[in-house]
């Protein structure tokens, strides 16, 4: 019998009731996981380089909202805050990007973005690592502000990712939008451009709701963006039309 006044997951570190804040972050991790998966194997069968780069995000995706269910759960760590920064709010949406940059651009286009990635991936990686993150600076929040403690680069990383990442993704759904004025077989890769976009913007307002003081709601913003932008992944990945009847046709011809 739980004793009265007292949460069966146990108070926080204020000694509020914690409740299980954990249990939506960790849906994330799961449905994260197993779309990136998904999107691996896909990659393995169909060899598209948009698929590679979608499977990575979803992995970083993954390991941002592990990190998130543990510190909520168990605690935040100066490593464990930091693995949640860098996969979450640094790097997830630029290769997220790089995946409608490699379905949508020109290849000189896609090796460019390509390239500055890889060099702002490294730099986030080690301004990260080097950044003085102390167990003290993470309080008792549910979800600590980086805004509070971590250095202006590593802040400047994150919000010129995101800002760059989301517009990329966005002008991707655009042109897929207006390339539908003279290629229908071109309409799974707008649909499925759209929903990555609507997941992306659902991902980055579960971070409204942690400015808003509202942290325990961040887990729903990060698993619904997960569910969205892999039924994106999915539709964009559908082969066009006229490719399923140019298969259909040479399996017909063969039989004959």
């Amino acid at each position: 019998m739980v004793s009265r006044g007292r949460d069966p997951c146990g108070p926080d570190r204020q000694g509020r009731t914690f409740e299980v804040h954990w249990i939506i972050p960790a849906i994330a991790v799961a449905a994260a996981a197993a779309f990136a998966t998904a999107v691996l194997l896909q990659y393995a069968q169909r060899r598209r380089p948009y698929q590679l780069a979608w499977g990575v995000a979803l992995s970083m995706f993954a390991l941002a909202s592990l990190a998130l269910t543990l510190g909520v759960a168990l605690g935040w760590s100066p490593w464990g805050f930091k693995a949640y920064y860098l996969f979450g709010a640094i790097l997830n949406v630029p290769w997220l990007a790089l995946g409608t940059v490699l379905l949508l651009a020109k290849p000189r286009t896609a090796r460019i973005y390509l390239g500055c990635l890889l060099v702002f991936s490294a730099a986030a990686v080690l301004l990260v690592a080097l950044a003085p993150v102390a167990q003290g600076d993470l309080g008792a929040a549910l979800v600590p502000e980086g805004k509070r403690f971590l250095p202006l680069a590593v802040r400047l990383l994150a919000v010129s990712g995101n800002v760059v990442g989301t517009l990329i993704v966005i002008a991707g759904a655009v042109v897929s939008g207006l390339a539908l004025r003279h290629r229908r077989d071109l309409r799974p890769r707008f649909e499925g451009n759209l929903l990555i976009a609507l997941g992306v913007a659902l991902a980055a307002g579960g971070g409204v709701f942690a400015f808003l003081d509202q942290s325990g709601k961040l887990g729903a913003g990060l698993a619904a963006g997960a569910c969205v932008m892999y039924l994106g992944f999915w539709r964009a990945s559908t082969p066009a039309p006229s490719a399923v009847a140019s298969r259909s046709g040479a399996s017909t011809g063969a039989a004959q």
